[in-house]
């Protein structure tokens, strides 16, 4: 007996999908489950089966349906016909003729509904991968023929007012998708390859406002160091890690904080990925020569109180950086060094006086993500995981609160090991140290750990 089945008309139609089915069973997802004329038609359609039916929120049946539609993807859909397509991005939108449209739909919705980050579409000789990146590493989703990879990747590259008939040169561009729930700013690298192009998109969502800082995972020796941070009034708070260790999710938290006072607070970032009430943000354009050093420059006269920098990148931005700090800016920054006493030194690096360093230095703090245990199988493995056995992730950190004492040492310009040596003789954790507690709590394991510090 073949297994029941519903035309893709008939269930955009009629807002019903089959979620699963065998010999006996079948299990059908609603959009509606108050349409019990509708329950009749299908009990009678397959008398041979126990039917049973739940109801599916908009994403959920739209991934399911722009799925079941991507598969009706045949030769006679040709970049043409995606061409002349309007250049709608909405994705709770399903058009029964139009498959990549559905297909790339169904990309999205998947992408969302796993958490992740960035979606990777890699050609091969033969065929495609589609990649998702989830709590930091790259997940398998599924695999495309060449033929639907090119015709996502021209679709991608229309809605982005992208050169679709360039496949020679890197193209970079960024659109905007929407759903019921979600609104995204999508961030789009196209490098051309020797199978044909490696896409990835960058996916920031609008939607979601900062955690909270209770919510990182922080522990109550860290909580109370960002408190004191909350109270400082200026000087300059360095945030260090390699990227995607969450030193924006971090800042937006602590901005958040800060956001409650009667203060003006102007962030430079790039790009902006938490949008927050109340909060100056500006993006940084480097075609339009609006880099950090020149934004800097320019909201020095806007009056405000607290400047955050998205990065340090070159001296210029450092030396604004301190001058803003030493004139009674509260000034939040971010650098890439492996943990905190590094950062003393990139400072110095960049050309920064040691003792204007220790003049304006008020915290510096290292951090990384590592992945939790999943709650419902402790890293067995499975489905609300996707069979990872990890599900979130959280911080482990190092703060070090520049005291006077500390500041003293910093300004004479003293070799590392002597700051380390200063370190071990006062209630310091080390990112190690944190890690170690967390492992020990079951938050985390020594695996992730050792996957994200290496032996350190």
């Amino acid at each position: 007996m073949s297994r029941p089945a519903l035309s893709p008309v008939f269930c955009a139609t009629n807002g019903i999908v089959i979620l699963s089915a065998d010999d006996q069973s079948v299990s059908f997802g609603m959009l509606n489950d108050d349409n019990n004329v509708l329950k009749i038609r299908i009990k009678k359609t397959f008398p041979d089966y126990n039917c049973s039916f739940r109801i599916l929120n908009s994403d959920d049946f739209n991934l399911k349906l722009s799925r079941l539609l991507s598969d009706d993807f045949t030769d006679e859909q040709n970049l043409e016909s995606i061409k002349n397509n309007n250049r709608k991005s909405i994705i709770d939108k399903i058009e029964g003729d139009a498959p990549v449209i559905n297909l790339l739909n169904s990309i999205f919705l998947e992408a969302i509904s796993m958490r992740a980050s960035d979606i990777h579409i890699e050609s091969g000789s033969v065929e495609s991968i589609i990649r998702y990146r989830i709590d930091g590493l790259l997940v398998d989703a599924r695999r495309i023929s060449q033929e639907r990879s090119n015709a996502v990747s021209a679709r991608l590259k229309i809605l982005a007012n992208l050169n679709m008939l360039e496949i020679r040169r890197p193209q970079d561009g960024h659109l905007d998708v929407r759903s019921d729930a979600y609104s995204l700013d999508v961030r789009i690298s196209i490098v051309p390859t020797i199978w044909g192009e490696s896409i990835v998109l960058r996916l920031l969502n609008r939607s979601d406002s900062p955690f909270t800082l209770d919510s990182l995972g922080f522990s109550k020796q860290h909580m109370d160091c960002i408190n004191k941070i909350i109270e400082t009034s200026s000087g300059l708070i360095l945030l260090t890690g390699p990227t995607g260790s969450g030193k924006t999710t971090t800042l937006a938290a602590i901005l958040k904080e800060l956001n409650k006072n009667n203060i003006k607070i102007i962030s430079i970032e790039e790009p902006v990925e938490y949008r927050i009430e109340g909060i100056t943000q500006i993006q940084v354009n480097d075609e339009l020569g609006l880099t950090f050093d020149t934004l800097l420059r320019r909201i020095f006269r806007q009056d405000p109180d607290v400047i955050m920098i998205g990065e340090i990148r070159d001296v210029q931005t450092a030396e604004l950086a301190v001058r803003a700090a030493l004139t009674g800016h509260l000034v939040f920054a971010t650098l890439h060094t492996n943990n905190a006493i590094e950062a003393v030194y990139r400072l110095q690096n960049m050309g920064i006086p040691a003792y204007m360093a220790a003049a304006v230095l008020r915290m510096v703090a290292a951090q990384r993500l590592v992945r939790k245990q999943c709650p419902y199988c402790k890293t067995s493995g499975c489905s609300m995981c996707n069979n990872t056995g990890y599900s979130g992730r959280t911080v482990i950190a190092e703060f070090i609160p520049v005291t006077q004492e500390f500041s003293d040492l910093i300004a004479v310009e003293p070799d590392i090991e002597k700051l380390r040596s200063y370190l071990k003789k006062k209630p310091f954790t080390t990112l190690s140290d944190d890690a170690k507690e967390k492992i020990a709590f079951g938050i985390t394991t020594e695996i992730e750990v050792k996957h994200e510090l290496g032996d350190n």
